[in-house]
């Protein structure tokens, strides 16, 4: 079953048509061979007929003709008696011995004619015998004629040769043409699963090919087609919603946090009162980047990120980012370290920063008190990056790849305690593919995590190599 359609199309085609052609086989072999007997077997009645009237007419050695014609060893006959004996017989090895057992001799002096295939002379060389009651001078003996099989074994045999060369030849060929007229008619699905392949996300705008024949496979393309316009109209609602609902909440939470701030201004305000009003702040804080980040989601889903681009130093990025987020390291114990050498890219400085920023604050978060995060620069022929490097606990190989899905989080509720809303590294690599960079991860359980960003240098044209881990 795990073999491709195409191959098991060939594979029933080729295993029935050698059903077939060897039951065909099988049925000319028999019906040849019962008309070979046939024919022994007239032949035989007529001898029988003629050695009849020979012996009528006193001959005692069966030299008729039509005996004489016959080869020598094709044919034999004799005359037993009722008790066995060989009263006369033809003048070979196979004649001169009884043809025939009692038993058969019984049955035919009872009922009248029996025919029946034997082994006879010194060879036990295959015979087709009659054997037929013969009445003379008031007594009733048996007489036998026996007609050798060779030729008609010789003619099954030639057939069976031919058969069991021509079917193996007729089923590969046969295999050959079914495997041909499969691709050819299964080609068409191939085309839909490699058009499918590239759709995606943000490609739901495109469409398989349908084929000019009106078929099952057209009817299955033009079905997944209007399954991909209802799955495109879903996603540009669910869009909408999202883009309309942040646009919405930002103002309410932005009046939230301005009387936040302004009750927490007020000297006499209760302990409890004021650690609650930083609770809330500090949630409304945490929603207010959670819609900011929907809001940039929607926009790149809409086609309207706008880049400013322009000259860039790698180097200056980080030792921004670093500037801001040192002394959160420095609160947890956690050593913070930079190398590596700085390149000069063509980027939106801001945009770019905010993906350094998430990789650094990420690594802080889930690194461990005594810990350390590094942060190397790189550069080679024709891009530039930067990997941040830390100690913590690592992540499961499943969760890899799925990284930088939406609202995917590795460990739910480490991400939750941490602050995290799953939208980060999906913001980050949406950011970076903008950018015609290229975003991924490595990980090892409990030795820690590395991220790794790359962007062509600036004034490079060359494409850039796929994501690597």
């Amino acid at each position: 079953m795990n073999l491709p359609i195409r191959g098991r199309l060939t594979l029933w085609y080729v295993g029935l048509l050698a059903v077939i052609l060897v039951v065909v086989g099988a049925f000319l072999i028999v019906r040849l061979q019962a008309g070979l007997i046939a024919g022994v077997d007239q032949n035989l009645d007529d001898h029988a007929n003629e050695v009849a009237i020979d012996l009528q007419g006193g001959d005692r050695t069966f030299t008729v003709s039509s005996l004489r014609a016959l080869s020598r060893g094709a044919f034999a006959a004799q005359l037993e008696s009722r008790d066995g004996k060989v009263l006369r017989s033809t003048d070979d090895p196979t004649g001169r011995q009884p043809m025939i057992q009692a038993a058969v001799r019984q049955q035919v002096l009872r009922g009248g004619p029996v025919r029946l295939t034997s082994r006879l002379g010194p060879e036990r060389a295959r015979f087709r015998v009659l054997a037929v009651p013969y009445s003379h001078r008031g007594a009733t003996d048996v007489l036998v004629v026996a007609r050798s099989l060779v030729d008609v074994d010789e003619s099954v045999r030639r057939l069976r040769l031919l058969l069991a060369l021509a079917v193996p030849v007729a089923v590969a060929v046969a295999g050959a043409g079914g495997w041909m007229l499969a691709r050819k008619a299964l080609l068409p699905v191939a085309r839909m699963t490699n058009k499918a392949k590239v759709i995606t996300a943000d490609r739901l705008q495109e469409r398989l090919a349908v084929p000019r024949s009106r078929d099952e496979l057209g009817r299955l393309a033009a079905t997944l087609n209007d399954m991909l316009d209802r799955i495109e109209r879903g996603v540009q609602e669910q869009q909408r919603l999202v883009a309309d609902a942040s646009h919405e909440l930002r103002t309410p939470l932005a009046v939230m946090r301005s009387e936040i701030d302004v009750w927490l201004r007020a000297p006499a305000l209760p302990t409890q009162a004021r650690e609650a009003l930083e609770s809330v702040g500090e949630e409304v804080e945490r929603m207010s980047r959670v819609l900011d980040n929907l809001l940039t989601l929607a926009r790149i889903d809409e086609g309207r990120l706008d880049l400013l681009r322009s000259p860039q130093r790698l180097d200056e990025l980080v030792t921004e980012v670093l500037d801001k987020l040192g002394p959160i390291a420095q609160a947890k114990g956690i050593a913070l370290e930079v190398g590596g050498e700085g390149a000069e890219v063509l980027a939106d400085g801001p945009r770019f920063e905010l993906v350094i920023t998430n990789l650094v604050d990420n690594a802080i978060k889930y690194t461990g008190a005594g810990g350390s995060v590094k942060v190397l620069l790189w550069r080679d022929r024709h891009e530039a990056g930067v990997t941040v490097s830390d100690t913590g606990p690592g992540i499961d190989a499943e969760a890899l790849p799925h990284l930088f899905d939406r609202f995917y989080r590795a460990d739910a509720a480490r991400s939750r305690a941490a602050g995290g809303s799953g939208l980060g590294l999906a913001i980050c690599k949406e950011i970076v593919s903008a950018h015609g960079g290229r975003l991924w991860a490595s990980s090892k359980l409990g030795v820690g995590s590395s991220f790794s960003l790359a962007v062509p240098l600036a004034g490079d044209t060359s494409p850039v190599a796929p994501a690597g881990g």
